[in-house]
């Protein structure tokens, strides 16, 4: 699942024109100037304006491929016991036991 960020600002009809929203929008496509930012402006039921913008990753089709591969190739821990290998699993919450009791 994708995450994009996204912003929103309400503003009303009766108080701002359509010039004053504009304006905002420029405002605040000047706040992020190395974003790509996508702006949506609807008008609800209520009169109000609803300004939504979109960051979009600009690269993010490369970084899932990315994430892809470097999982693909990533290799599991090993240990060297003597001659032999086994894989190490962490197992969070369980404790090894030792069969030894020590009293304190």
């Amino acid at each position: 699942m994708e995450r994009n960020k996204c912003l929103e600002y309400y503003l009303d009809s009766r108080v701002y024109s359509s010039e004053e929203v504009q304006q905002s929008i420029e405002e605040t496509k000047k706040e992020f100037p190395n974003k790509k930012i996508k702006v949506t402006i609807s008008l609800n039921d209520f009169g109000m304006y609803i300004i939504t913008f979109k960051f979009e990753n600009k690269n993010s089709y490369f970084n899932r491929i990315k994430i892809s591969i470097w999982n693909r190739f990533r290799k599991p821990l090993l240990l060297d016991n003597g001659s032999d290998k086994r894989k190490v699993e962490k197992q969070y919450g369980q404790y090894k036991s030792t069969k030894t009791y020590r009293p304190y």
